[in-house]
Formats: structure tokens, sequence, C-alpha cells
């Protein structure tokens, strides 16, 4: 085997092992938060950002949805109630304990029905390809050891003509987000985030400024005032032939 070969073996176990220990450092973060998630959420950000997201993914009656890091269903109770029962949404979140909170959550919602829960990774999603006409997320790029394969897997699962839209933060130097809150990512950069969607092959990509921000407060005090984004793009049709 020549050297060559050796280190880009190496390397790709280094990445692959990188990719286990921040999934898995995710996993028990929010297993040690999931019973306090939805106060501590509260603190974050407002149900805007759900409005924005469904918004621009185009979520309505009859739609089939993936909510993507739907941790205690947040995100996808708007989705639930924006399908009126007529759809599907499947909540798809690393953590178990985040998926059963959820389902207490939407416990007594009267579409309960139409909703499923799946364990899965945002990076290697548990849902066949061309399933949803949305694919939604909120806050979980930033959590991811890839995200740029994240947005890959996304735009795999999702019908032809369906739309992807996710919101995460701004680029930050809030570096006390990494040990408490288990953030691999200090956000990201918008045009970084638009390429990735371009290069999914997604259309009509948009990455622009919500309206609110995420605010915080370290154990230490710190207070935090961060730019959130909400990106979004669709999934071209196929050409009609001549």
């Amino acid at each position: 085997m020549s050297v060559r070969m050796r280190k880009s073996r190496q390397g790709r176990r280094r990445r692959t092992h990188g990719s286990v220990r921040v999934r898995a450092r995710a996993r028990k973060y929010f297993a040690a938060v999931a019973s306090r998630w939805d106060r501590m959420r509260e603190d974050f950000f407002d149900e805007t950002v759900a409005d924005s997201i469904l918004k621009a993914s185009d979520v309505k009656p009859g739609s089939t949805v993936v909510d993507v890091g739907c941790g205690t269903g947040f995100l996808t109770r708007q989705a639930i109630m924006n399908t009126q029962g007529k759809g599907r949404v499947v909540g798809v979140d690393l953590s178990p304990s985040m998926l059963e909170k959820a389902e207490g959550n939407l416990g007594n919602l009267a579409l309960h029905g139409s909703v499923e829960f799946r364990v899965g990774d945002a990076e290697n999603i548990p849902v066949q390809d061309d399933f949803a006409d949305a694919v939604v997320g909120n806050m979980i790029l930033h959590h991811c050891a890839k995200p740029k394969q994240a947005v890959l897997e996304m735009t795999r699962i999702l019908k032809e003509g369906g739309k992807v839209a996710v919101a995460d933060l701004e680029k930050h130097d809030e570096s006390w987000l990494r040990e408490e809150m288990a953030d691999r990512w200090l956000g990201f950069d918008l045009a970084k985030v638009k390429k990735w969607f371009q290069d999914a092959g997604l259309e009509s990509v948009k990455v622009e400024l919500a309206k609110t921000k995420c605010c915080g407060i370290s154990l230490h005090g710190r207070k935090a005032e961060i730019g959130i984004f909400v990106a979004s793009g669709s999934k071209p049709k196929p050409m009609a032939r001549l």
C-alpha cells in the first residue's frame, strides 16, 4: 500500500471518529436537558422563527413534512397545525429523550395521529428518497459534524418540486456555547450556507436574516445576542420532454 493511500485511509478514520464523538456529545447533552428544554428554548428564540421556516418551506394542508432535529416538537407542532391533519409529519432527532418529551408535548394535540417520530442523525436521515414535500429544521446545523452533508441528506429525502428550509445562527464568537450547549460550530457564514444549498442541487436558494435574534446568558453571566438566518431552496422538477 502506498504512503498516500495509508494517509487517505487514516484521514477518513479520523473524520469518522470525529463525527461519532460529535454525535455522542450532542446525544449526551440533549438527554441531560430534555426535561427542561422547552423552558430553555423560550429564552433563546421566539415563535416567529417557526413561522419563518414554515412559510419558506410552503408547508400547507396535505403536505408530507420531515422535521430534522425536531427536539421536543417546537417546530413539529407548528407543522402539524399547518397541515391541518391532512398530511403527514415525521420528526427525526438524535436523542430518544428529546423524542419522548416531544411525544408527551403533542399527546393532547387533536391532530397527534398525523405525526410519527424516528431516532436518527441529520447526516444520515432514516427516511427514504423523494419522501417529503417539505424538509425543515431549526438550530440543527451547528450541532452537526458535517453540516453540508446534512443539507445533502435533506435534499435527498425531498420530492421534486419540494422545499427545504432551515434556521440557524450567523457566524459569531460566543465560544461558551461549545461547552455549555454542545454547539459544534459557532454559527455560519451566510455565503457558505448558500453555496451548500446550491451544491446540493437546490434552486431559488435564499439565505435571509430573520427579524428575531437568539439570546442567551452563559453560566458566568455573559449575555449573547446572535443573528438568526433562514436558508431555503427548492428541488428542481424534471424538465418536460419535448
